[in-house]
């Protein structure tokens, strides 16, 4: 069957990442937009200006797929499109239309490159599952057209059932599919289809029991990143521009006119607008519960906007590759342990959210560890809380290294230490305060080579009871 490419900018772009997935496949020529793209991105405060006009209508070639990537911008979108709002519900409108015509191009891509056993041996699934992450309905939503798209195509081109059953499920269920993969894709498809329905069934009925609980995580996420870019650009040492908005409003970026050099479509450039229209909306003392507009700050230059964004980017990399640490280190044995030692069952959540009072102000803690087993028969909980730093400790004298030890030491003190309120819905501790065992922080080991700096770092935190570590 000849096929065509998706019309419009999100199916045009949806069709580059799909080639991603595709092992080697593309539509009409289009290079691929590498994953990373979207993998790597750290979403900025949510702005519909990030995505559309004031219309709807979908900015940019790649605003869509990062629209469809970032988790909590995508159910705000489809809330607010159940919600009646027309801005909202002509952007999903264009995300429905390009993503289930994104699935007939991935139905026709996949099952026309000659594999006889299974879309499975040249579909990147997990990719797909990692493009579209949300659980919640936003995300439930659009993994459904795709998959609504890719069967009605392999029915048009008489797909075997089975086959389709295993690809859907891959679709639907994410993980849950890859139990059957091995067999199937060695010629097993036919004795694996029945497992495969059975464990899509299960998986479908697990998701929509996790559904709430890893929305929730989800949007702890984001306002846990929100939280780590508004405390990054307070402090940024980049050049400003004027805070006298009559002297602002001729620097107003635009969309369509990037800097020279700069794509129209850029992600950040896109952040970048939507970051100084909100500056100055704060400076002009219209946006609802800002700061006095005398204590706001004037947006940065371009330039150094993207310094500031790569660094947070940076510290965003370290604090996951400290989490999935923590997590692999969970699943060994105690003896082979360096983290989470005199744990049983530990369980490790990242950007958990913690307060001391009631109300809405939350802390965020890089990682939150728990000891599943010291939660049985009522008894006191063991929790750990960690704090991540990338501090570069190469040219640094012993008088700056004690100061900046001691510094991160108390920080990490009075965010994580003492008695807290877990606030992260579906948690075992969730609604419960508790006592922190152990306030723990890490340091990025890169930026720590010499071994006696390190032997000075330890001594320094452990007068103020924190446990350090260096991970790299």
């Amino acid at each position: 069957m000849k096929s065509s490419c998706a019309s419009g900018p999100l199916g045009w772009a949806w069709l580059m990442v799909l080639s991603v997935v595709l092992m080697g496949s593309r539509c009409g020529g289009v290079e691929a937009v590498p994953s990373e793209v979207w993998r790597r991105d750290v979403a900025p405060p949510f702005d519909y200006g990030l995505y559309s006009d004031a219309q709807g209508r979908l900015v940019g070639e790649t605003s869509g797929v990062l629209l469809v990537h970032r988790s909590a911008h995508l159910e705000k979108v489809y809330a607010d499109a159940q919600a009646g709002d027309a801005r909202a519900r002509r952007l999903l409108d264009q995300l429905e239309v390009a993503t289930e015509a994104a699935g007939v191009e991935l139905a026709d891509k996949a099952l026309g490159l000659g594999c006889s056993a299974l879309p499975t041996c040249t579909v990147r699934w997990a990719e797909l599952s990692e493009l579209i992450s949300s659980p919640g309905p936003g995300g439930t939503r659009l993994r459904g057209l795709l998959a609504r798209g890719f069967e009605r195509q392999a029915r048009r081109e008489q797909v075997e059932s089975a086959v389709i059953t295993v690809a859907l499920n891959a679709l639907l269920v994410g993980g849950v599919a890859m139990a059957v993969e091995g067999r199937a894709a060695s010629g097993e498809v036919r004795a694996g289809a029945a497992e495969a329905e059975k464990l899509a069934r299960e998986g479908v009925a697990r998701q929509r029991v996790l559904s709430q609980v890893e929305e929730a995580a989800a949007l702890e996420e984001a306002a846990a990143l929100e939280v780590r870019l508004g405390e990054a650009e307070a402090v940024a040492n980049g050049a400003r521009q004027s805070s006298d908005l009559k002297l602002l409003e001729r620097w107003r970026p635009s969309l369509r006119e990037p800097p020279p050099g700069v794509a129209e479509d850029h992600p950040r450039w896109a952040d970048y607008v939507s970051y100084w229209e909100k500056r100055y909306e704060e400076l002009a003392g219209r946006r609802p519960g800002a700061a006095r507009p005398s204590e706001v700050k004037p947006p940065l230059e371009w330039p150094d906007y993207t310094v500031f964004r790569s660094q947070v980017q940076g510290g965003v990399d370290f604090q996951q590759g400290v989490t999935r640490a923590l997590q692999r280190e969970a699943t060994l044995t105690e003896a082979e342990r360096v983290y989470l030692r005199g744990m049983s069952r530990p369980r490790v959540d990242g950007n958990l959210g913690l307060s001391r009072e009631p109300g809405p102000v939350l802390t965020f803690v890089d990682q939150f560890m728990v000891d599943e087993a010291s939660l049985a028969h009522g008894g006191k909980p063991m929790v750990h809380c960690f704090s991540n730093k990338q501090r570069d400790f190469t040219r640094m004298g012993e008088v700056e290294v004690r100061y900046w030890v001691s510094m991160d030491a108390r920080e990490a003190l009075e965010k994580y230490g003492g008695m807290v309120e877990i606030r992260r819905p579906g948690h075992p501790l969730f609604g419960r305060k508790v006592t922190i065992s152990k306030v723990h922080l890490i340091y990025d080991g890169r930026l720590v080579p010499q071994k006696r700096t390190r032997v000075a770092i330890q001594q320094i935190a452990r007068k103020f009871n924190v446990e350090i570590h260096f991970h790299e």
